[in-house]
């Protein structure tokens, strides 16, 4: 797909967790999450801040967490499943750039440190054994330092490699059916898109608040009146406040309603005035940016976009993450 040239825009800062606490899906979406150590908060029937086990930030249940990827897709037959399972390769999720992943001795934080995974690592080996700590879910790896050891499992997702996730027509099979979706207001379908490991984080704006809902709440974010505040509006500076339906879901319909198209693992020019566009706690994550186009009567300013990422989740595709882009003056 052709490659378009965006306008400048300004994003919001996001927040950073600690490394070490990692969050179990929560029931509904919640406000700016907040960093922890590697325990997990188990967030309630409406938006709460998520917690984690390194130091990152994500919150399933429709919470609001601040955590927060290039080529032109190739429409060929679809790879093999990308990495499912015990033995094939993960990488790490969900850790700040400044961070890393404990390895542990044993499942839970109170084992002692006996390596560590840099938060953009890739490779990682599962060897099979799995085990419940403190609410969270804790697998077994290939420690780098020699032997195995146990990380918390929220800080892993399955490896794709960008060559064969462009390649993957699941995906975009994917987005017709996110826009389906969405603009039929069906919260079924939506919740049959959502990650099941991770939920879905969407910012209404990129350095703002993210709302992270399960796949069970997305089944209802339509009908939803649960107010969330999405963090302060590029340009006025003030926290914009509203319903999912009110604030996200227009500026989504707009988007998959029109005439848009999407670009593989490219930010296209939503970098020019953002240096991450795409977070770099989601730097294993693979995305597609789903672009509409301005208009001559506006100059071409009324320009849109949502970056979509993409989680494997037992070699399927599903919907990781929104973040919505437009012009700022």
């Amino acid at each position: 797909m052709k490659t378009k040239s965006l306008p400048l825009l300004v994003m919001l800062t996001l927040t950073a967790c600690t490394f070490q606490v990692s969050t179990e899906a929560p029931p509904s979406p919640t406000l700016p999450p907040t960093p922890t150590s590697e325990l997990s908060t188990a967030p309630a029937a409406s938006p709460t801040p998520a917690t984690q086990e390194p130091a990152s930030t994500t919150a399933p249940g429709a919470t609001n967490t601040t955590a927060a990827p290039s080529a032109t897709p190739a429409v060929t037959s679809p790879p093999p499943p990308p990495v499912t399972g015990v033995f094939n390769p993960y990488a790490v999720v969900l850790v700040a750039p400044d961070d890393v992943l404990n390895v542990r001795a044993g499942a839970g934080v109170e084992n002692a440190v006996a390596g560590a995974l840099q938060p953009t690592a890739s490779g990682v080996i599962r060897t099979g054994p799995a085990a419940s700590a403190g609410g969270d879910r804790w697998v077994e790896i290939q420690n780098p330092g020699g032997g195995t050891g146990w990380v918390n499992s929220n800080f892993l997702t399955e490896y794709a490699s960008p060559a064969a996730f462009c390649a993957d027509t699941r995906v975009t099979d994917l987005l017709d059916s996110l826009a389906a979706a969405l603009l039929n207001s069906d919260g079924d379908r939506l919740s049959s898109l959502v990650s099941p490991a991770h939920g879905l984080d969407l910012r209404l704006w990129r350095y703002g608040t993210a709302a992270n809902y399960t796949p069970e709440e997305a089944s209802w974010a339509f009908q939803s009146d649960y107010v969330v505040n999405w963090g302060p509006a590029p340009g006025s500076g003030e926290a914009t406040l509203g319903t999912f339906s009110a604030e996200p879901l227009p500026r989504l319909q707009e988007v998959f309603g029109a005439d848009y198209s999407m670009h593989c693992n490219d930010t296209l020019d939503l970098a020019t005035f953002s240096l991450d566009p795409w977070p770099p706690e989601y730097a294993n994550i693979n995305f597609y940016t789903v672009y509409k186009p301005g208009t001559e009567q506006y100059g071409g300013l009324d320009w849109r976009a949502w970056i979509a990422g993409i989680e494997y989740a037992q070699g399927k595709p599903t919907l990781f993450a929104l973040i919505h882009f437009q012009w700022e003056p």
